[in-house]
Parts: C-alpha cells; structure tokens; sequence
C-alpha cells in the first residue's frame, strides 16, 4: 500500500511538471514592458490574464465588455491583437465568401485579427461537432497565413 501512494505521488508531480503550450502567469512574473505595453495600446483593459506562449505573452482581457486578447513580445513589442465582433460586422465579401464556400456550417463566433498593419477576419464555425477555423482578408479571400489564432 506504502509504495503504491509512493508511485502515485511521483506519477502526479510528473504530469504537473510536463508543461503545455500555454501556461497561466501570474501578473507579477510579467515583465514592465509587456504590461505597459498592454496599458498603452489598451488603456482601458479590464479583467486582465496572461499566459506564456512559446516565449512571447498572451493577455486576454475586455475593453467595454468585449473580449481581445494580444501577443507581447518578452521585449514588449505587440505583435497581433484581436477583439470578438458580431457577425454583422463582417466584410461583405467575407459574408459572401462563408456564404458561397461553407454554407453547410453555422458561424459560431467572429473576430477582427489586427497583425501589423494588416488586418484579417477569423470565424469560427461549427457542422455537427466539427469545428472549422478561418482567417479571411477584407476582401473575402481565404488566408493560410496568417494560421487561425486562438
């Protein structure tokens, strides 16, 4: 019995040392120039959460109850932004594009990509439990790059 909880112990500090892509950061462990970051391109973030992906910070956060979240660099450089929209809000050609290539699928949710100057339109949908992600540009084209965001 002894050595059964022995191998069941080190077996859970195991799976708690293997680490997943994203992992959850404690708002103190983030440094200065992400967060000030974060503050200055968002000043009005509430409800703030990190996660570390890959090497780079991830906050999720809302501004006026919508839900955005933002890659930072380490060095506080914003890579990518997005915000959720209501699917009224998308392109016309991208509407068109759903409309024409995946009507068999329901749109569950919308949002408005910004990388760079550039910006896409990522949908979600959905067809009898399979999932389907998306990345339009303005004008209704299919994008591979940049990868659905999530």
């Amino acid at each position: 019995m002894k050595l059964t909880r022995h191998y069941l112990f080190a077996l859970g500090l195991l799976l708690l040392s293997c680490s997943t892509e994203d992992s959850e950061v404690v708002p103190n462990d983030v440094p200065e120039q992400v967060k000030s970051t974060l503050t200055s391109n968002f000043s009005a973030a509430m409800d703030v959460e990190w996660e570390k992906t890959g090497g780079n910070y991830t906050a999720e956060f809302e501004v006026a109850g919508v839900d955005h979240d933002a890659l930072i660099t380490p060095a506080g450089e914003l890579l990518q932004y997005k915000h959720t929209i209501p699917d009224t809000e998308l392109p016309d050609a991208v509407t068109a594009a759903i409309l024409q290539q995946h009507s068999d699928k329901h749109l569950d949710e919308a949002e408005k990509l910004y990388r760079g100057n550039e910006v896409f339109y990522q949908v979600e949908m959905e067809n009898t439990g399979t999932d389907l992600y998306l990345v339009f540009s303005p004008d209704g084209q299919e994008q591979a790059e940049p990868a659905f965001w999530d």
